[in-house]
């Protein structure tokens, strides 16, 4: 800033300078031809002959393109036209950023007819065709781009498959990007957007076979992918425990689903709790408990352990047995007492049932533990004991409740 500063006061010095000698001697010029004569100071005559210096030597420049020969004059248009074509395609994809969409089709445009090769006009036009509602245009600009640039198809189809993702047209979308897919199986977009139809389709078989070119092409990370896996193949359980087949078809397609998980992941606590509820919707109690018998001792989990409580093995016997067994190496968790209060009522074990459920309440004062002791009790005839854990059951629900005025308890 300092040195602009300084060129602007040597140019005010020096036209300064020149203003007063100017003012003090303006000099004379006398030019005479013939009979003609012109007669100017010094200083205007200067002026004419700079000018007539700059006339000369754009006319000396043309005379030199046209005497250069038609190469030369078409060289120099070309380069005119080049210019022009760069500066009206970065307009265009100016405005297109800026999401000005008739502007940027209409530059697009302009810069297209004056390229050789006008690929990104003709995609950048097709986009904003596509945000101005002109399905049609959109897809003339794509097979105009393919036309003229059969070696750039890739390019083409991820433009239209990512318009065609925007529009949600999910079947279309996956008929262009699998083409795409076996032309360039590493490319990262690509691989992006099927992993994004297919969970829009919910396709969890085609979303489980692109992991490993997720993993592959770092698009995620192990952890992340691993999320993604379980998410997959819990969908596709509960996909499976659904298809239109009867009761006995959902069940084989259910453990057919099952047996396709990958055998790490069917010891995941996640995936087993969707497999053993599954089960039991369909009525397959014992192959829930067979389950979860294989699951817990090596994987053990809260979730997994309350639903063993709600399973109903081939032997009751046996399944209550199998959990005491637990209750030597975790003797203070209250979910484990709770599962044993239930399979001891399963086993007609009333006695047993209510000790259990009362260390587990003693333990851990919960909702679902108050109710299923205050509901033994009830059946056992102790009403009054009955009543308090149902109370204190339902204070553990009070933030269900709107805070209401109540009676003094009697």
């Amino acid at each position: 800033m300092t040195r602009g500063i300084l060129i602007l006061l040597v140019v005010l010095a020096v036209a300064g300078g020149l203003g007063a000698l100017i003012a003090s001697d303006p000099g004379y010029v006398l030019v005479v031809w013939g009979n003609a004569s012109l007669e100017t100071s010094l200083w205007f005559g200067l002026i004419l002959l700079a000018l007539l210096w700059l006339l000369l030597r754009t006319l000396f420049g043309i005379l030199r393109a046209v005497s250069g020969g038609p190469g030369r004059l078409q060289a120099w248009q070309h380069r005119r036209q080049d210019r022009r074509a760069r500066d009206e395609t970065s307009k265009g994809l100016l405005a297109l950023t800026e999401g000005e969409w008739a502007r940027a089709r209409k530059e697009l445009d302009v810069g297209a007819a004056l390229l050789d090769n006008p690929l990104v006009n003709q995609l950048g036009a097709a986009r904003a065709a596509h945000e101005l509602g002109d399905a049609s245009g959109c897809e003339r600009y794509l097979e105009e781009a393919l036309a003229k640039n059969p070696k750039c198809s890739l390019a083409v189809g991820i433009t239209r498959a990512e318009l065609q993702i925007a529009d949600q047209h999910w079947e279309q979308a996956l008929a262009t990007l699998l083409p795409l897919r076996k032309e360039a199986p590493r490319n990262g977009q690509v691989l992006r957007m099927l992993r994004t139809v297919y969970e829009a389709l919910q396709d969890w078989q085609a979303l489980v076979g692109l992991l490993p070119d997720l993993r592959r092409a770092r698009i995620l990370g192990e952890e992340d992918a691993g999320d993604l896996e379980r998410q997959a193949w819990r969908a596709e359980l509960n996909r499976s425990a659904r298809v239109d087949a009867g009761p006995e078809g959902r069940l084989a397609a259910l453990e057919q689903a099952w047996n396709r998980v990958p055998k790490p992941l069917r010891r995941e606590p996640e995936l087993v709790e969707v497999q053993v509820r599954e089960l039991r919707d369909l009525g397959a109690e014992e192959a829930a408990e067979e389950l979860l018998r294989a699951t817990l001792p090596g994987h053990w989990n809260d979730a997994l352990v309350k639903l063993y409580g709600w399973v109903q093995g081939a032997d009751p016997a046996t399944q209550l047995a199998e959990a005491e067994a637990w209750l030597s190496e975790r003797p203070n968790n209250p979910t484990l007492l709770l599962t044993l209060g239930r399979l001891a009522m399963r086993h007609h074990e009333w006695d047993k049932a209510r000790e259990y459920l009362e260390a587990s309440v003693g333990l851990q004062r919960s909702a679902e533990a108050e109710a299923e002791l205050g509901r033994l009790l009830l059946h056992l005839g102790d009403h009054e004991a009955a009543a308090l854990h149902f109370a204190d059951g339902m204070r553990e629900f009070r933030t269900l409740l709107p805070d209401l005025p109540l009676p003094e308890r009697t």
